[in-house]
């Protein structure tokens, strides 16, 4: 029987009984603040106390287990100590319990028996059909039934509201719980998430009257497909979802053999599929906070992606636009109609442009501010309007006082529905409460960073779930053992995959013979598939123009390798066709679980390191999003013709780019990372060729 169904996750989530296993009144037991926290917070469901010994805890009637109770409960939180937790649960499946919460540490984040633990757990909740909180965890909250099965204190200035908070870490869910930002509809701790994740709450929640909003602190994605599917759901009931991913900077790109690895590590693979599923990802608690509070009291979306900016203060305006610029955020030009309609309400000082000073004139006349926005609002490329205005906290109330026509006017604007307007503070300590309570109608949010960071995700955010994309194509199999560059470029040129030509000989004679076959000048390469970076051991020999100097290039080539690895096999030494001329690109394909594989596109040749340029994303790719990903890269200028460079046809390389993300599909069981490093990107119309390869199959277990 499947676990987290739907009736299963109302028990859980909101469950109309709960038993509470190794309940005591001892005041540091993890059951002991359960029982308080249902006590002190009204829950109204069933409470049981079990406990084998005791006749009553906090008063109520105890039972010695679960098996001796008449009804299985909804819930059972269990407070026991980790080795007793399996033999409680199986009990629990058979009672007929749905849902448990296991507050217990001790499992997989412990050693080999925590983890064959955990692994019963999940055997008993697929047994059963039961959801389950933990373990490892500090429990969950629903504000809104009083169901509070969490085993920490909770604070009674909990606001009941519409935001859900899930956590995989119990401090960051106390944290980000009591703000006082925003009201809460549920608070889930869920520690190991064993049994039941991230995605299976998504998925209560998406048909939750209390809930419009979640946010979610994880530490890893196990199931992608299944998170994938659950925003799906998010989306059709229109519920933004935001994430803070902890843990983003353990130890960044595992070494690889590939450049491809060092320009693309876990997180680009986190920020790709948030952005594919369309999960709004913040780089801290403040960024959760403000963009929390946006989505929550944002009334309508943007339409459009311009976002307009205006304050009082030519220096104020210019600082939010540095950092609407860093954030991403498009500030368009005002249309010329938009400009001449605010020269008539502002002073003939001020200049009409977008991010706008009106100038201190609005201060005397409220109204001006308003018709300011409106005007803004009527520009066809505004989609939104940022009223940065700073009115300090610390103001006593006759300076705060000099801000509230503004604020009133925002509040005016905002109620006849135009392009949505948030009011900014630059400080993250906030405005003066007098300023707020004037704007109960917009969102409030604090210091330039975060807001505009917030204002960003929400304006990129995709209502669409473009995962996986596209089925995948007939699978193919790589041949046993590692490919030599010869080897990998034949195997990329079979899928179609533009290659030089090149033969392989094993003497200086076959060498000179080969060289003038293909036509001077040539390229000549060490063949081993030990040897994977061949210029280190002096393998490469570029621009051989003449027979004798490919003769004496094989001696060299041959030597070279020989002393830089003894042990090697080598196989002789690939004479290559020389492609003159172009840009020269990296292209790469790196795995990272459990998304797979996915491609980077950038700046290749010898400044691959130093450079550091590059495009990720997740595959498959189609061409469109080829295209943004060489827009994405410093090499988009390069192939536009660079001091005086012939323009490069980048049309050529994204079409490389998908034809590699294909060739991935078809053999990516098989694959760990490929390096296309470097691809020359020839002049328009001339396309592209790679000019190395190298294909580091997949390592099996």
């Amino acid at each position: 029987m499947a676990a987290n169904t739907p009736e299963a996750m109302r028990a859980l989530m909101a469950p109309q009984s709960v038993a509470v296993v190794g309940a005591t009144e001892r005041a540091d037991a993890s059951s002991s603040f359960v029982m308080r926290n249902l006590m002190r917070f009204g829950y109204q469901g069933q409470i049981i106390p079990i406990h084998p010994k005791a006749e009553t805890v906090f008063g109520y009637k105890a039972i010695s287990s679960l098996s001796a109770l008449d009804d299985a409960p909804d819930v059972a939180v269990i407070g026991i100590n980790a080795d007793k937790v399996i033999g409680t649960l199986e009990e629990a499946g058979r009672t007929g319990v749905k849902a448990a919460v296991v507050l217990a540490s001790g499992f997989a984040e412990l050693d080999e028996a925590g983890r064959e633990r955990q692994r019963q757990l999940i055997d008993i909740a697929e047994r059963y059909g039961m959801a389950i909180c933990g373990p490892n965890c500090l429990g969950l909250f629903n504000l809104g039934t009083g169901a509070a099965l969490y085993s920490s204190s909770l604070s009674t200035n909990l606001e009941k509201g519409r935001l859900a908070i899930l956590s995989h870490s119990g401090a960051s869910a106390i944290a980000l719980g009591n703000t006082g930002r925003f009201g809460l509809s549920h608070i889930v701790s869920s520690g190991n998430s064993a049994a039941t994740d991230i995605p299976d709450y998504l998925d209560f929640l998406a048909t939750d009257e209390a809930t419009s909003a979640i946010g979610i602190v994880i530490e890893a994605i196990r199931e992608p497909e299944k998170l994938a599917r659950a925003m799906e759901r998010m989306h059709a009931a229109g519920k933004p979802v935001i994430a803070l991913r902890a843990g983003r900077s353990a130890r960044g790109a595992q070494a690889t053999a590939a450049h491809t690895g060092s320009l693309a590590g876990s997180n680009e693979a986190y920020r790709s599929f948030f952005k594919r599923v369309g999960i709004i990802e913040v780089p801290d608690m403040d960024g959760f906070m403000e963009t929390a509070t946006l989505c929550l009291s944002l009334g309508r979306r943007p339409t459009k992606p311009g976002v307009a900016i205006v304050g009082v203060s030519g220096g104020g305006v210019a600082h939010v636009s540095d950092i609407a610029d860093e954030a991403g955020l498009t500030l368009p030009d005002l249309q010329p109609e938009t400009t001449a309609k605010i020269k008539t309400l502002l002073p003939p000082f001020a200049t009409p442009q977008n991010p706008l000073d009106t100038t201190g004139v609005v201060f005397a006349n409220g109204d001006i501010y308003r018709d300011v926005l409106h005007t803004l609002a009527d520009d066809p490329s505004i989609g939104m309007i940022v009223a940065a205005q700073d009115a300090p906290a610390g103001l006593d109330d006759f300076c705060a006082a000099e801000y509230l026509g503004i604020a009133e006017a925002v509040s005016a604007y905002a109620a006849t529905g135009k392009a949505p307007v948030i009011f900014m503070s630059n400080l993250s300590s906030g405005h003066h409460r007098a300023v707020e309570q004037k704007l109960p109608n917009v969102p409030v949010l604090r210091g330039t960073k975060s807001t505009l960071a917030a204002i960003a995700g929400l304006v990129a955010q995709s209502n669409t779930v473009s995962w996986p994309g596209k089925t995948a194509m007939e699978r193919k199999t790589l041949s046993a053992g590692a490919l030599t560059e010869r080897e990998a470029k034949t195997l990329l040129a079979s899928e179609g995959l533009p290659v030089p030509k090149e033969r392989l000989v094993t003497s200086a004679d076959t060498a000179a013979k080969a060289a003038k076959t293909l036509g001077f000048p040539v390229a000549m390469k060490i063949e081993s598939p030990d040897i994977l970076h061949k210029t280190e051991a002096g393998g490469v020999k570029l621009g051989i123009a003449s027979e004798a100097e490919a003769h004496a290039a094989f001696d060299t080539i041959m030597a070279s390798a020989r002393a830089y690895a003894p042990d090697a096999d080598l196989r002789g030494v690939s004479v290559q066709e020389m492609v003159m001329g172009g840009v020269e690109a990296l292209v790469g394909i790196v795995r990272h679980e459990p998304f797979g594989l996915g491609l980077v596109v950038g700046i290749g040749g010898v400044l691959v390191e130093l450079m550091k340029d590059g495009a990720f994303d997740l595959l498959p790719i189609d061409l469109a999003r080829a295209e943004a990903m060489i827009s994405e890269t410093r090499l988009a200028s390069l192939l536009e013709g660079y001091r005086g460079a012939p323009k490069a046809d980048r049309r050529a390389l994204a079409e490389l780019l998908v034809k590699l993300s294909e060739f991935a599909d078809r053999y990516g069981d098989d694959i760990e990372a490929i390096d296309l490093n470097p691809v020359a990107v020839l002049p328009e119309g001339k396309g592209v060729r790679v000019l190395d390869a190298l294909i580091i199959p997949r390592k099996r277990d």
